[in-house]
């Protein structure tokens, strides 16, 4: 726990003993953390850091059990990543099987990245051919190397709010006190170099003003990308599609490539993607997640033209890039990767209606709930993606979300672990294939029980 959480300075009584119950169920998971001091601010704060330590040590279906033996009803689904649950039966065999006949590395081609690459274009409506690398940032980074190639051009244009990996090209944000409509790019953290921000291009989201920008700075333009849906700020269907098609003709009329970051959103709000679901074609789109099956991954796919510019480089191509990676299409990926995509691509019917109606069936009865009780607190969704914001006005923009958290948002959070669900540090959640109808209500009715523990204490 960090700030007053820790010393309950400012907490009520239910976040007193919230906090005191979780002491008493997390004694190894306290004990592995004194021990090794900044365990858990290794890596991206954003994503590990959690209201209380607790660290996981396995997962079953859509539950994951920590240090101490205390399950959770997991909504963060290795930040969605686990589109099947934990263990499935079907990744686990394969995984199983490529290591015990078959090996784990080999560092040259092997027949899954055929078969994988076959599963990612029957869904896919705009990759004609595809290349592996191991995370999503990879992919994005890769996407940004072979636009500024084909196209000859520097700038990308990157929306407010958006988020496309750990390099330097994706860590930004808009300046809160620059206009809503003509946002103004800062990096996010040190070690930025000036000459990346002066090669973004903030484009306003969910704004018409957006379009103008692409046109005035089109001859310097690369590529505009975008999220299928901003995990940090999701919107359904009829909320985005007319606006995604608009973006793709002005980048189209604008000679400018367009590229739909499908890390999250690709095999999750249908097999298709974000493109299916928006009923969209981008020039690129890139993948990590759910493609590989809970293992590293990452992919990009796109024009022919475009990536035919990974593997020209060999062969004098002036405008050929690099890329290349030890673990880039490994063994172990490719298998657990076609066994999910199998599963998904023969269960699709079925599985995305069920998936999207849950998401959308969570999120209206939190809002109901908190309409009905006066509470300043909503649930936004794109089909299986949810967020749970602390504020109750209209949410249009990554600068509608909220700043610091409030002492209300971290003591419901300490209330949602200590009665049995996780929801990640990013807040950001997923329903999986394996939640059933039955425990997403009883999900819902913790969510709602945690919410009036909170209002007990007078911090809504």
């Amino acid at each position: 726990m960090a700030g007053a959480s820790e010393s309950g300075e400012h907490l009520g009584r239910n976040g007193r003993e919230v906090r005191d119950s979780l002491l008493l169920k997390n004694t190894r998971s306290q004990a592995l953390t004194l021990a090794t001091g900044e365990l858990m601010n290794s890596g991206s704060a954003a994503s590990l850091e959690m209201p209380f330590p607790v660290l996981m040590e396995a997962g079953d279906g859509p539950f994951l059990i920590d240090a101490d033996g205390n399950h959770y009803i997991d909504f963060q689904i290795g930040f969605g990543s686990m589109l099947l649950g934990h263990r499935h039966p079907l990744v686990q065999t394969a995984l199983l099987d490529q290591a015990a006949n078959r090996g784990w590395q080999f560092g040259l081609h092997n027949p899954n990245q055929v078969k994988l690459a076959d599963q990612l274009t029957k869904g896919d409506n705009c990759a004609e051919r595809v290349i592996f690398c191991n995370s999503g940032t990879e992919s994005t980074m890769y996407a940004i190397r072979v636009a500024r190639a084909f196209s000859g051009k520097p700038k990308l244009g990157v929306f407010d709010g958006f988020y496309h990996g750990a390099h330097d090209y994706g860590i930004g944000a808009a300046d809160p006190n620059s206009p809503r409509d003509a946002p103004v790019y800062q990096p996010i953290g040190a070690g930025v170099l000036p000459a990346i921000v002066e090669n973004q291009v903030m484009l306003p989201y969910r704004s018409d003003a957006a379009f103008e920008l692409i046109r005035q700075h089109k001859d310097d333009l690369a590529m505009v990308m975008i999220e299928g849906v901003q995990s940090s700020n999701p919107h359904e269907k009829h909320e985005l599609t007319a606006y995604l098609q608009e973006l793709k003709s002005v980048c189209a009329e604008s000679d400018v490539l367009f590229m739909m970051d499908e890390v999250i959103t690709g095999f999750r709000l249908a097999y298709g993607g974000a493109q299916e679901y928006f009923d969209v074609q981008p020039d690129l789109a890139t993948y990590g997640k759910v493609l590989g099956g809970g293992l590293p991954i990452g992919a990009v796919g796109g024009r022919a033209d475009i990536m035919k510019l990974f593997n020209s480089m060999a062969m004098g191509d002036k405008k050929g890039i690099m890329s290349g990676g030890t673990f880039s299409g490994n063994p172990l990926t490719m298998a657990a990767g076609v066994a999910q995509t199998s599963f998904l691509d023969e269960n699709r019917a079925e599985i995305y209606p069920r998936l999207n109606s849950m998401g959308q069936r969570l999120a209206e009865t939190i809002n109901q709930f908190a309409r009905e009780q006066g509470m300043g607190v909503q649930v936004l969704n794109a089909g299986s993606m949810f967020q749970i914001y602390f504020n109750e006005g209209e949410i249009w923009s990554a600068r509608d979300t909220g700043g610091i958290r409030s002492q209300a948002e971290t003591d419901f959070y300490l209330h949602l672990l200590d009665n049995g669900v996780l929801i990640p540090g990013t807040r950001r959640s997923f329903i999986s294939h394996v939640h059933t109808p039955e425990l997403v209500d009883e999900a819902a009715e913790i969510i709602k029980k945690s919410l009036n523990l909170v209002r007990q204490d007078d911090l809504l």
